[in-house]
């Protein structure tokens, strides 16, 4: 399972997810530079394009992304939809048919704004297609965003679907719609100091600061981190700084995040934020951290070549990183 987010916090605009799995994937920090020639399965070679980065698999010679953003500021990333996500098994005439893993980097490829990508995910017909013998398709949905906003994105059985997403959050299943309505159960929690609405002709003492929270979801199923997100990510307050909100989307993303030993899947295998990424949209600048490496590692995306033809690969970096003081 995993949980994505656009934070915005005045002028400065991260973008990332938390990816939680019961095991670990070969993924690398992975630069996709202007001239890296991308391959479709049903469209034609693009030889030139935007440049990208973000968290990837490339053993397979090609970079399976998992999320990215590319140099326009405009972000995309990919959550498991189990049960509910269903690809077309046929091509359709007149649509470009794109494959799950080709949607990432054909959205930043060809999009410098959120309006692009709608219009592209217009004529997409998200087809069924694994990526080989060995890769499998999986059900997946779609956070998309720049800046000013963010879309969901959603193929079932009905067809495909796009949602303005303005609490700016995703989770996993079930389908948005029914998270968002879901979030309607929390509309009396606030972040301010609690007002006695139960009896207010009674001194009943508050005995402790946050109880305005009480009823937040703290347990780590999809919608009650969709849910916990959507409400720190509404409610938080950072200093106007690319530090500080830096700072503030990690502190975010921790709220969700999943420790070894609090979700056993039913293989009897434990659930764990694999990692955490984000990236400043106005800057290209990437920032990470593993589960077992806390310390906020980051890529100067634009001080790199973007003009070269190979793939720029970083590995993620998984040995804890102490600061010593003495």
């Amino acid at each position: 399972m995993c949980t994505g987010l656009l934070y915005k916090n005045g002028n400065y605009t991260y973008f990332g997810r938390n990816l939680d799995l019961q095991y670990k994937l070969a993924n690398d920090v992975t630069v996709c530079p202007r001239n890296y020639v991308l391959k479709y399965h049903h469209l034609e070679d693009m030889p030139h394009h935007s440049a990208i980065v973000g968290m990837a698999i490339t053993g397979y010679g090609y970079p399976l992304f998992f999320e990215g953003v590319n140099e326009y500021g405009v972000g995309a990333a990919s959550l498991n939809f189990p049960g509910y996500g269903k690809y077309n098994p046929e091509l359709e005439e007149g649509k470009k048919n794109v494959t799950s893993f080709e949607l990432i980097p054909y959205l930043l490829c060809t999009c410098k704004n959120l309006d692009d990508a709608k219009k592209e995910l217009s004529e997409i017909n998200l087809v069924a297609d694994d990526f080989n013998e060995k890769v499998a398709s999986v059900p997946l949905h779609w956070i998309v965003a720049d800046k000013n906003g963010s879309v969901i994105v959603e193929r079932t059985a009905t067809g495909l679907h796009v949602y303005d997403n303005p609490l700016n959050v995703l989770a996993n299943a079930p389908e948005y719609p029914t998270q968002a309505v879901n979030f309607a159960n929390y509309l009396n929690l606030t972040s301010n100091y609690p007002e006695n609405r139960v009896a207010p002709q009674l001194n009943v003492p508050i005995y402790s600061s946050g109880m305005g929270t009480d009823g937040l979801p703290g347990g780590l199923d999809s919608m009650s981190r969709f849910s916990r997100i959507a409400f720190m990510a509404n409610n938080s307050k950072a200093e106007e700084t690319d530090e500080a909100t830096l700072t503030q989307f990690f502190h975010i993303m921790q709220t969700v995040q999943q420790i070894n030993g609090a979700n056993c899947e039913k293989e009897g295998l434990y659930e764990i934020t694999n990692y955490t990424a984000g990236a400043n949209l106005d800057t290209m600048d990437f920032y990470w951290t593993s589960y077992n490496n806390q310390q906020i590692q980051g890529l100067h995306t634009k001080g790199l070549d973007l003009d070269q033809s190979e793939l720029i690969i970083y590995p993620v970096g998984n040995e804890q990183s102490v600061k010593w003081i003495g």
